[in-house]
């Protein structure tokens, strides 16, 4: 046969309604890894960003998890691993929370004198609510996900017992989860009261053991049995002896996800009694009934969702369904990684048209949705190029017109196409012959017709994204960030406020950073906040050819930090610090800072506890906040985040330019302390920290003096003063700022061609956290050297007979300074002597 070939580059990856997660469960009399192993592999559509196994091992849970598909995170660390009876397993495709290791999961959670670890699968529509809420108690948070704010309620109320948490929990979390939690040899499991999400139970065909997941597919993979689904608003909790309900949750209102069925589930899937293939091959057939005038010549489905609903059509209408299309099934469905740019890197989908099946037929395509469209009109155009006559498309649901705040990413509100156009101007723009919807009501119709068993209680769907009507209230806060991605649900007219920008609250903003820029003013600022450009007079420096120096900096994943803290308010020294202490490297006075922030939504007292931080480190720097923007960029960061990047200038007097070519061997180099990590290393130090260690930002550490968190968010030391005064007392060859690159990469730097430094390594003290990260994460002496600054935030190089001077004027400001090393001859690398 003759084929045409389409590289549809973002086939299934712009125009998708994209998965969420799956939650597998096992409580068995062996090794449960090797069956929540394969039920994962089962569950993979669910999600492919993040997979991770956790198993009770005696008096710990051992976790492994990582970011890829299953079979590629334990290949990096084998099952064999874990080797504990009772675990739970899960696959992610973020829907709250970023893209990271961090939100991974399972999670787990310490509570009074014990562990848990859980894995959700779902949305908490009132999330920003409770991560408020749970941080004024005194709760810290490690990630961004939603997932936590579960495990931490659950952790809160302990003294409950676990049924009792999972309780009080779920009488607090609004929106659609199902969840897993695992505790010593239970695990346990739940549902919301609507059922959003499916969630079934089985047992071991051998009686060994039982199993929950989030689809019967994943029973079916391991030989299971299955029992039943988790009825909404459940509590069921299982050990290798049995299962058993705690009961359900009053007030419970089946509205299931309706989408599970026209796409997410697998097609061997068996949700809430209706089998998720029979559903598709019904819708197929009410399409056709909705369609009855369509002439065509045969059938073709858009591989693979498409399939089911094609045969349903080509059996009802009596027209052949021909495999017209084909799908290269080794290529891997890439459109459910996270986002864009990590997508065009993966493999690209290929769909062949068979020329010989097409060429000259009246086409039926039939696809399960449309949501860009951009896909859609690729489709048409593959099968016009293999000899379709006529393309006509027919969708097997309705048209995808809202967003869903229940845990499926449907993209931005004003992107969904049949939001701003009508069914012809969709017609027209994909290039089809016709378009055809399944209408709702022929959409519930169908899917209630391949229902095998009622279970209890009164059923119904979900089908907000195609009519709007959302079964649960959304808050107006949780409406207003979740609206900031779906766009504006109705409204006559259109503002800047409606598409997420909002005038007022900026104004607002400047009003409150007012009192903090104004005690940065020093002599030289023209003008005051709020021009269009910052003035200052160079002259006012008294210098006669001044030279200006300018530095800029962020402050990297240390942010991950502070917003996990809900602690804002001394980032901005560390930006300041980044920027200003690589301008005095030169020998440059700090004049004045700019400070850039950027956020998903603006909060006007989170940029105040930003901007007062920032006017911290300028008057610890002794140089004045002159300007800078604060970016509001719906849909570019959730709610309540941020980055911020900062950029510094400062001035030194032509001859006095610090470069370097006046150091020699012999001569002393003189370390200033660090006050911790800085600002660099950050995504080490929190993988080690909190993410493979377990550790929490309020655990107390004898060996820290303080909390992990408290360690992590201590502000960078900003040396301008010390420095400045030093310069005026003994003549500085060279400096050297330890940022990124730790003390192997930035000394050499300032050195000149022929010299190198050698650092007695014991020499200074090291602060105990980069004892606590090599330890906990066995990371190699060298490595730490190479990534951190060890306890050394700032190296002085000057002539052997000026260091006691130096020393002396260093410590009338406070500094302890440490003659650490010297300049030697050679290759322009750093030595540590004494480092076995």
């Amino acid at each position: 046969m003759d084929s045409l070939d389409l590289h549809l580059c973002d086939y299934r990856e712009d125009d998708s309604v994209r998965d969420e997660c799956g939650v597998f469960g096992a409580a068995l009399e062996g090794p449960a890894s090797e069956s929540i192993f394969m039920g994962l592999v089962a569950l993979q559509h669910r999600g492919q960003e993040s997979a991770g196994i956790a198993t009770y091992e005696g008096a710990e849970i051992k976790v492994v998890k990582d970011m890829g598909l299953v079979t590629e995170v334990f290949s990096r660390q084998p099952i064999t691993s874990l080797k504990g009876h009772t675990g739970i397993g899960h696959v992610r495709y973020s829907t709250t929370g970023n893209s990271a290791i961090m939100n991974a999961q399972p999670m787990t959670f310490r509570y009074i004198d014990g562990m848990m670890a859980l894995s959700h699968n779902g949305n908490i529509t009132n999330a920003a609510q409770l991560r408020r809420r749970l941080g004024k108690t005194g709760a810290v948070f490690q990630t961004t996900s939603d997932s936590e704010l579960i495990g931490c309620t659950i952790a809160r109320h302990y003294d409950l017992g676990m049924l009792g948490a999972i309780r009080k929990a779920m009488e607090t979390l609004d929106g659609a989860y199902t969840f897993v939690v695992l505790q010593g040899d239970t695990v346990y499991a739940a549902r919301d009261p609507h059922g959003f999400r499916p969630l079934v139970v089985g047992e071991a065909a051998d009686g060994t053991g039982y199993f929950v997941a989030s689809e019967s597919c994943a029973l079916d993979t391991i030989g299971a049995v299955r029992i039943r689904d988790v009825e909404p608003g459940e509590i069921i909790y299982m050990t290798k002896e049995g299962i058993h309900s705690a009961g359900i949750m009053n007030g419970v209102r089946h509205t299931s996800c309706i989408f599970e069925h026209v796409y997410l589930a697998r097609p061997d899937s068996m949700i809430d009694g209706i089998g998720v293939a029979e559903a598709r091959f019904e819708l197929g057939r009410q399409l056709a009934r909705e369609n009855r005038d369509i002439e065509a010549d045969i059938v073709v489905p858009v591989p693979e969702s498409g399939i089911g609903a094609a045969q349903g059509y080509a059996q009802e209408s009596g027209l052949p369904y021909v495999m017209g299309m084909i799908k290269n099934r080794y290529m891997g469905r890439t459109f459910i990684q996270p986002s864009q740019n990590i997508r065009e890197l993966g493999v690209r989908l290929k769909l062949n048209a068979v020329a010989s099946l097409i060429k000259g037929k009246r086409v039926i395509l039939v696809d399960d949705s449309i949501v860009r469209g951009t896909t859609s009109r690729k489709l048409v155009d593959l099968m016009k190029r293999a000899g379709a006559t006529e393309v006509h498309f027919v969708v097997s649901s309705p048209p995808v017109k809202f967003g869903c705040h229940y845990g499926i990413d449907t993209t931005g509100r004003g992107e969904l196409i049949a939001t701003v156009k009508d069914k012809e101007q969709i017609r027209s723009m994909i290039q089809a012959d016709t378009l055809s919807f399944l209408s709702i009501k022929g959409l519930v119709e169908a899917v209630e017709r391949a229902r095998r068993s009622t279970g209890s209680g009164s059923r119904g769907f979900c089908t907000a994204c195609f009519d709007g009507k959302y079964p649960t209230a959304i808050d107006a806060e949780e409406g207003r960030h979740i609206l900031e991605k779906t766009g504006k649900a109705s409204g006559p007219s259109s503002t800047y406020r409606g598409a997420g920008v909002d005038i007022d609250a900026g104004n607002r903003s400047v009003d409150l950073i007012k009192p903090h820029v104004m005690r940065t003013t020093r002599k030289g600022v023209i003008g005051g906040i709020g021009g269009f450009g910052a003035l200052y007079d160079v002259s006012s420096l008294g210098m006669k050819e001044p030279v200006l120096v300018s530095g800029t900096d962020g402050v990297g994943t240390k942010l991950r930090i502070a917003m996990g803290m809900d602690k804002n308010d001394t980032i901005g020294i560390d930006c300041v610090a980044m920027c200003v202490n690589d301008c005095l490297v030169s020998g440059a006075k700090p004049i004045y800072f700019l400070d850039y922030i950027a956020l998903g939504k603006l909060i006007p007292e989170l940029v105040a506890d930003i901007v007062k931080g920032v006017a911290d480190g300028c008057v610890m720097a002794d140089c004045a906040l002159v300007g800078g923007e604060t970016a509001e960029m719906p849909g570019f960061y959730p709610y309540g985040e941020y980055d911020i990047a900062g950029f510094a200038v400062g001035a030194v007097e032509k001859s006095k330019i610090i470069d370097g070519s006046k150091i020699e061997p012999g001569d002393a180099v003189i370390g200033l302390s660090s006050s911790g990590l800085h600002s660099n290393g950050y995504s080490l130090a929190r993988r080690v920290l909190l993410a493979d260690s377990g550790l929490y930002f309020h655990e107390h550490f004898e060996e820290l003096g303080c909390t992990v968190g408290e360690e992590m968010l201590k502000p960078t030391k900003i040396y301008a003063r010390p420095v400045m005064a030093l310069l005026d007392e003994v003549e500085v060859l060279g400096m050297a700022h330890i940022t990124g690159g730790g003390l192997v990469e930035n000394p050499v730097r300032c050195l000149p061609e022929g010299t190198g430094m050698e650092l007695d390594y014991g020499s200074w003290p090291i602060p105990p956290v980069f004892k606590m990260i090599a330890r906990l994460g066995k990371v190699e002496p060298m490595e730490m050297l190479r990534v951190f600054n060890m306890g050394l935030g700032f190296l002085v190089i000057v002539r052997p007979e000026d260091v006691k001077r130096a020393v002396s004027s260093l410590e009338a400001f406070g500094e302890k300074p440490i003659v650490v090393g010297r300049i030697t001859a050679g290759k322009a690398e750093v030595r540590f002597k004494g480092l076995s």
